[in-house]
């Protein structure tokens, strides 16, 4: 009886590495589409051609449209906070370390929106993607409420961390400065100010770092 053959190590892992090679290829091309078109306009097809392959492969690797465009947020997020092939929360990323490791409240917060203005130079486009076709689409909606409860959990720690170096403003209570971390550092911001007044990316996070000081620390 003859013997099974065995699969060679080495074979598995090329098959994985062009898996991985492609799957990126695809939220690449997914990316790039649903910022520049917003997310109804743009079809599995598209992003198929776009990414040179068959939209069977889209599927496969990725999902549908409502999978891709998560992928495409959490793709752009991991590029610009650190540790993109990792799922973590922002303040275990590399440049979150980094901040943290800053001694006084103001330098944390001029790290934490240097931190925030590059990570919105990478997503703001899909985040206003994700908020556009979140009003039709229940997969997006529920997208957009996962995002935005991460972003508000995140607001916490922010606002835990400040504390530990200084104490905040006046008749500020946690849960309000949450709820202002989470209301300024939304992408919508950078949006608006960067990408529809022109401002300069450095001009930006030092306008989120005023604000954050001012609205935390009085």
């Amino acid at each position: 009886m003859p013997k099974p053959v065995k699969r060679r190590p080495y074979a598995s892992r090329l098959r994985a590495e062009q898996a991985l090679v492609t799957q990126r290829a695809i939220i690449a091309a997914a990316a790039t589409l649903f910022g520049a078109q917003g997310y109804v306009a743009v079809s599995v097809d598209a992003i198929a051609e776009a990414a040179g392959v068959s939209r069977a492969t889209v599927f496969n690797a990725v999902g549908g449209k409502a999978e891709l465009l998560r992928a495409a947020f959490r793709a752009a997020f991991g590029a610009a906070a650190g540790a993109p092939d990792e799922a973590m929360p922002l303040v275990e990323r590399p440049r979150s370390v980094e901040v943290r490791a800053s001694p006084t409240a103001r330098g944390y917060l001029e790290g934490y929106a240097g931190v925030c203005t590059a990570i919105h130079h990478h997503m703001a486009l899909i985040y206003e993607a994700i908020r556009e076709a979140a009003r039709g689409d229940p997969d997006v909606a529920a997208l957009w409420t996962d995002v935005n409860a991460e972003r508000h959990r995140g607001a916490h720690t922010i606002v835990a961390d400040v504390r530990k170096r200084a104490p905040l403003r006046a008749g500020l209570a946690v849960a309000e400065a949450a709820d202002l971390v989470w209301m300024l550092n939304d992408p919508v911001h950078f949006h608006m100010l960067v990408l529809g007044r022109g401002w300069p990316e450095a001009r930006f996070s030092a306008w989120l770092a005023r604000a954050l000081e001012t609205e935390l620390l009085g």
